[in-house]
């Protein structure tokens, strides 16, 4: 137990240390933790754990149930409106044109069943948005092509899931006649669709309602309690037949643009769990995989891997963006930052854990395209995207760099004045604050009152002063006589 400890917690700290250099060197860091994976699997050093094909599916469906949840919480209605018709066509079309492509591919290359090739074609045709956005760091990339590659990859994993469990399923129990399977693969589709939604929608208006109207003793269980509904929502909505990964999906979208109590705290939470997950998948990954093997389809996993680069995602974006109004160079663009994650692992593992499963490379071949997405198309996205002319004037600074120094210089301190204070009676342009401070409310009674120089101060007032926390002194020695809280850091 001790050095499995020890060994999760070195697999953390390298997580953490490789994404803060990873983001300044442009370099896709999540690649590392698949080497790690394999140093520690049997075929490298056997210190890692023996982690089963069925834990490795569990562990990823949870871990795309909490990177689905965070995606969605960052996702405003308004965007999603804008995009919409181009996101969907993606995350369906695009997704079925794609599997397409690299199912022929896998049958000629690996001389796989044509239900295999189906099964590794769809598993590498979703796109992964965590990927994408930790590589394009702080480019400031053009909003529509941001909100078109962000609902994509957070509406194309439940097709991917959909097309998955139906091949599983013919697999198992026959096609039949063509048009009755046809007809079963639009009702299922068309079921699964409206109960993930219908779910998702329901249970991200709960979670929201349970979030402004239960007042919990600390500030800390609010993220425990987002995290509930974000499993509820996928349970529930399984248990109606529907898509549960959409459900995630869709109650994080809701939350997200309602009022949340701590949603600063909130959103941090499901960020640093959405990484980690991200970490976990990838070692999950390299656990599974014996470098002995790769070299026995080396020359049939890079062709599939540029298959899927330079072919398979690329025709997919072309046709399914027709009539869109997306110029040549925001297709390539497209086309290229459609990064593969930690989705296709899960999806092969959900095959290969079928009934019908005959044993194939697939978990190998997978492990070719996700890397060659990783490496090739991270290390590049961020320069196409300047050679291509898709970025836009920014202000100097990355906006968390700012959010980081504000956070860690102002402070927010209540002051009450009592019936007995001098304070009583005078107006705000008499008080002398210290530089760069700020009274921006004052709270009388239940009304929040924005001051102004005429404004006069009443016994009972509590006023919220924002500072600098170097003027915490000052403002004691200002206001020494009345009741002052403690300065709090910004959320």
């Amino acid at each position: 137990m001790e050095t499995f400890l020890l060994i999760l917690s070195l697999i953390l700290l390298a997580g953490v240390w490789s994404a803060h250099l990873g983001n300044r060197l442009g370099f896709p860091v999540l690649i590392g933790f698949v080497a790690i994976g394999m140093l520690l699997g049997p075929g490298g050093l056997r210190l890692g754990p023996h982690v089963p094909l069925s834990a490795a599916q569990s562990i990823g469906y949870l871990a795309l149930i909490l990177i689905l949840f965070e995606g969605g919480l960052h996702t405003p209605f308004d965007r999603i409106r804008s995009v919409w018709k181009p996101a969907l066509s993606l995350a369906t079309a695009g997704v079925v044109i794609s599997g397409a492509i690299l199912t022929t591919m896998a049958h000629a290359l690996l001389h796989l069943p044509w239900y295999a090739a189906a099964l590794f074609g769809v598993a590498v045709s979703s796109t992964d948005a965590a990927s994408v956005f930790a590589i394009l760091g702080r480019q400031p990339l053009r909003r529509r092509l941001v909100d078109v590659l962000e609902v994509e990859s957070g509406t194309n994993d439940p097709m991917a899931f959909f097309l998955t469990i139906l091949l599983i399923q013919w697999s198992e129990h026959g096609i039949g006649r063509p048009w009755s399977a046809l007809g079963y693969a639009i009702s299922t589709f068309a079921l699964q669709m409206a109960m993930g939604l219908i779910a998702g929608a329901v249970i991200g208006y709960l979670g929201s309602l349970a979030n402004q109207r239960i007042k919990l003793d600390t500030g800390g269980l609010y993220p425990t309690l987002s995290l509930a509904f974000a499993l509820l929502s996928y349970s529930v909505a399984v248990l109606l037949h529907g898509s549960g990964f959409l459900a995630v999906y869709t109650a994080a979208v809701v939350m997200g643009n309602r009022r949340l109590e701590h949603r600063h705290s909130i959103l941090r939470f499901h960020e640093g769990l959405s990484w980690t997950m991200h970490i976990v998948m990838f070692v999950v990954l390299g656990l599974q995989i014996s470098p002995a093997r790769l070299g026995s389809i080396l020359v049939p996993g890079v062709l599939l891997a540029a298959g899927a680069l330079f072919l398979a995602r690329p025709v997919a974006v072309w046709i399914s963006t027709i009539g869109m109004r997306f110029s040549a160079a925001e297709k390539v663009f497209i086309s290229w930052a459609g990064l593969r994650g930690a989705v296709p692992i899960v999806l092969v593992l959900t095959a290969m854990l079928s009934p019908a499963y005959t044993p194939a490379p697939m978990l190998d071949a997978v492990f070719f395209v996700v890397i060659a997405s990783t490496i090739v198309q991270g290390l590049t996205v961020r320069p196409l995207a300047a050679k291509l002319d898709l970025l836009e004037r920014a202000p100097s600074g990355d906006l968390l760099e700012l959010v980081r120094i504000a956070r860690e210089n102002a402070v927010i301190t209540p002051v009450e004045v009592d019936a007995s204070s001098d304070l009583v009676g005078r107006k705000m342009i008499e008080i002398e604050f210290p530089e760069n401070t700020l009274c921006y409310a004052i709270v009388r009674g239940d009304q929040v009152i924005v001051p102004r120089g005429a404004t006069e101060l009443q016994a009972g007032d509590h006023l919220l002063i924002l500072s600098d926390r170097r003027n915490i002194r000052r403002l004691r020695r200002l206001f020494g006589a009345e009741r002052m809280g403690p300065a709090e850091m910004l959320p």
